[in-house]
């Protein structure tokens, strides 16, 4: 099954609530038994794991801060093929017993434009009762190209959560402490517009084994405490962590090119807007947090989609339930409308009248993240301005 050729115009909450099904079940089955979803992270781990030890100078604490990470607690696994059975096995569960979620292409647009209007501060308000469900699987209309941190290309395509999980801060000293968090993954469109060389090197191994790659791809895995204030030390680390991960990102993109490798190749864009750039490496929980925010302010509407007998069976052989919800924007401007602009020709639509605010919570002695009055205006079959959303959000 394709994912990454769907286009805004064709999407219909049938299809990408039968794609997410049967997209679920496949990468699941992948990450259980495929030998090239090994390999694969393997190579993930030890990137993560030599970028931790650039970052710390120190083994032992390279491996704490990446399993810790994770959310897993010591003894770690003594080799990186059992760190990644242990890892794969447990995100083939989850996947399979996650919510399912997919957003329509409007409400995509809207969550990235309040995710980007979010701050590291924002994010310390991130509370369990924010979460729609315990666990879930949030599955997009269309990948989103995004800058990592470390300067690469990706194509995002679904998001997961779990809780509870649980974080080590300052791991391999005297004071550290085991934070309540929440379980984040990301997950790559396989068919998606980037296509550096050494993917497509990993996509063709995948197909000689006969296990050919699945409609999404674990990238990463990572927990972020729920309720918590980074000290301005811990700040200061991540900032420096980032540059590290900056510096190492550039060092291996010279190195391929320099053996003809193309690690840039992009074969299309997100045509709702520009790339995101996550420098600081939290696009994944700030889109999360503005997702959880947005449905829990009934700026989002949530419709349970059919399942029909075909799709019931398919999920009930797979062991994960067929329900698929589809999250679309609540309230959105009459003039959304193509052919409903008089003798205007728009050429795009944008977000108006959306601003956060920090509001207190007497009752909860805290303060949440809520967003007012977000709607589009502009045709929905034009392209949405993504630098026109980012400024219509207000701290």
């Amino acid at each position: 099954m394709i994912m990454g050729g769907e286009r805004e115009k064709s999407w219909s909450p049938g299809r990408a609530a039968s794609a997410a099904r049967e997209a679920r079940i496949a990468t699941a089955s992948y990450l259980r038994q495929a030998p090239a979803a090994r390999s694969w992270h393997i190579s993930r781990l030890l990137s993560a794991y030599q970028l931790h030890c650039a970052h710390t100078g120190h083994p032992r604490a390279a491996r704490a801060l990446l399993f810790g990470g994770m959310g897993y607690q010591p003894p770690f696994p003594s080799d990186w093929a059992a760190a990644t059975e242990m890892v794969l096995a447990d995100e083939a569960r989850y996947l399979s017993q996650a919510d399912l979620y997919i957003l329509t292409p409007q409400m995509c647009d809207v969550v990235i434009a309040a995710a980007q209007s979010l701050t590291a501060r924002d994010l310390e308000l991130l509370s369990d009762d924010d979460l729609p469900s315990l666990t879930g699987l949030v599955v997009l209309p269309r990948p989103v190209i995004v800058r990592t941190v470390g300067g690469d290309l990706a194509d995002d395509r679904a998001f997961t959560w779990r809780f509870p999980a649980t974080v080590r801060t300052s791991p391999g000293r005297s004071r550290r402490r085991d934070l309540a968090a929440v379980r984040l993954s990301i997950y790559h469109d396989s068919h998606g517009p980037v296509r550096p060389d050494s993917f497509t090197a990993y996509a063709a191994q995948a197909r000689s084994q006969g296990t050919p790659l699945p409609p999404l791809l674990l990238d990463s895995v990572r927990c972020w405490p729920v309720r918590y204030a980074a000290t301005s030390r811990q700040a200061r680390a991540v900032d420096a962590f980032a540059s590290t991960a900056r510096a190492a990102g550039d060092q291996a993109r010279q190195f391929a090119a320099g053996r003809g490798h193309d690690e840039n190749r992009v074969i299309g864009e997100y045509v709702s807007g520009a790339r995101i750039d996550d420098r600081d490496g939290t696009f994944l929980p700030r889109f999360l947090y503005a997702f959880w925010r947005l449905c829990d302010q009934r700026i989002a509407e949530t419709e349970h989609a059919p399942a029909g007998h075909s799709a019931q069976v398919l999920a009930s052989r797979a062991g994960v339930p067929a329900d698929v919800r589809v999250v679309r924007l609540r309230r959105t401007d009459s003039s959304a409308r193509p052919g409903d602009h008089g003798s205007l020709d728009w050429q795009h639509r944008w977000v108006v009248r959306m601003h956060k605010v920090r509001q207190w919570y007497p009752s909860l002695q805290q303060h949440k993240v809520i967003y007012r009055g977000p709607y589009i205006k502009g045709p929905s079959d034009k392209p949405l301005l993504g630098g026109d959303i980012v400024r219509a959000l207000v701290r």
